[in-house]
């Protein structure tokens, strides 16, 4: 069922069961107040009928005519009877046959009382007059009641289905409105093409919630699409480099078997093509690194930062002078626990050692400067660089696999290290920052979360 078929059966459901009770309560009110009112008349009925029996010695002929009067136009339906103290009947104007006994005594006890036996309603009144006490019974049957309760039934009978019938049209119509945008959206996405930009839905402003649901789903399509545009240009990156280390094996391996050759020349076509290889080796490794880092990684291992730059530059001096690296540590002993941090290693490791690692590699024969210290209770970390610099056009795809600045093409390299740290710094929730000046400098700066001390 859909939703727009589900709205139109709830909204009847709950105004049918509204309606419905709305209708008995109605019903109870309109019979509750008919029985009141006719239970009046019937008390008035009893009251003339006493003053008519009783107090006819007591009043002269001109004060007892207008009683007289009430008393003949006393609807014919009404049956009075009056009973004295011996529960005798003295007055009636219908012969009984029905023992009034236990009713006498209950009208003696209340005053005036007021029941009903099946359609017949009744009315007792206790009468004390200076001939003695007496109890006045009317009794009648109102048809009236009965048949204004069979035509309210079917008032509200048709009122319910013609109210029903209007309410599901409506209800129908009205749902069909309010889903109209989702609707539209459904359409919208139907129709949408990942190769066409922007890949964005269409909508006029609400101000309503579905004004906020095609927001949030224009923002998770614009992440989509830069995804996706990522992964197509990661796709032809790495074909292309794939391609170009591969390409060079095979023209290598051709023309060493074209002709025999001297033992020099195929050690130099080894080199090469072990060279070719250790390079396509170190892109497939890149790779699986930049892929598995989409997976969720565990972040419980103790680090101290400081130690591990100074693995990374002891393992980057043999490639470099000595005088390559200064590092800077302003640090105070109190503040030692700054340089501690929780995460993954191997991942920090890496990350850091390609910052610091390309940071050599681009300042050609100047050196490379790192700093460390303190700052807002947290722990800075600086890599700067004295060399070619980024151009700011660059600087927007730094974080983009592959891509490699225009002022890169002389040095090895395959664009891969940067986007692979850049990722492992935003895992370990890293702040960094990065600025350059063409052949100026590149500065790196990186910021630590606070780790809270137990």
């Amino acid at each position: 069922m859909k939703i727009r078929q589900k709205i139109t059966l709830i909204s009847s459901v709950l105004f049918g069961l509204v309606f419905l009770m709305s209708s008995i309560i109605i019903y109870f009110a309109f019979y509750q107040s008919s029985k009141n009112i006719y239970f009046q008349e019937l008390s008035r009925t009893a009251k003339i009928s006493a003053m008519f029996y009783l107090e006819r010695d007591e009043l002269s002929q001109k004060g007892f005519q207008p009683i007289q009067n009430a008393f003949y136009n006393v609807s014919p339906n009404e049956e009075v009877s009056i009973f004295d103290a011996q529960k005798n009947i003295v007055f009636n104007t219908k012969q009984i046959n029905d023992d009034w006994s236990e009713s006498l005594e209950k009208i003696k006890k209340e005053g005036e009382l007021n029941f009903r036996k099946n359609d017949t309603y009744y009315h007792g009144l206790f009468y004390k007059d200076n001939q003695g006490d007496f109890v006045v019974l009317v009794k009648a049957k109102n048809p009236m009641i009965q048949s204004q309760k069979k035509r309210l039934i079917g008032i509200l009978a048709i009122s319910f289905c013609v109210a029903m019938i209007i309410l599901i049209f409506l209800t129908s119509h009205l749902s069909k409105l309010a889903y109209k945008p989702v609707r539209n959206i459904i359409q919208q996405v139907n129709n949408l093409n990942l190769n066409k930009s922007p890949l964005q839905l269409s909508y006029t402003s609400s101000k309503d919630e579905l004004e906020e649901l095609f927001q949030a789903f224009n923002n998770l399509l614009k992440e989509i699409e830069a995804s996706y545009e990522q992964q197509k240009n990661f796709v032809d990156f790495s074909s292309h480099e794939l391609k170009t280390p591969l390409a060079s094996i095979i023209n290598q391996l051709e023309v060493s078997l074209q002709r025999n050759r001297s033992n020099e020349n195929y050690r130099e076509t080894s080199e090469q093509v072990l060279q070719d290889a250790q390079q396509l080796k170190n892109i497939l490794e890149n790779l699986l690194t930049l892929s598995n880092l989409n997976k969720s990684i565990q972040l419980k291992e103790n680090i101290r930062v400081d130690e591990l730059i100074w693995e990374i530059i002891e393992k980057l001096t043999p490639l470099y002078s000595a005088e390559k690296f200064n590092i800077q540590l302003d640090i105070s002993p109190e503040d030692f626990h700054l340089l501690e941090f929780k995460g993954n290693e191997t991942l920090l490791y890496m990350a850091l050692f390609n910052i610091i690692e390309n940071a050599a590699k681009f300042s050609k024969m100047k050196p490379v400067e790192i700093h460390l210290y303190k700052q807002k209770n947290q722990l800075l970390l600086e890599v700067l660089d004295h060399g070619i610099g980024v151009s700011q056009q660059d600087l927007k795809h730094i974080n983009q696999p592959f891509y490699r600045g225009q002022n890169t093409t002389s040095i090895q390299g395959n664009g891969l290290g940067m986007s692979i740290a850049l990722k492992i710094f935003q895992l370990h929730q890293i702040q960094f920052s990065i600025t350059s000046e063409l052949k100026n400098y590149t500065q790196i700066q990186l910021i630590f979360p606070v780790i809270p001390q137990h």
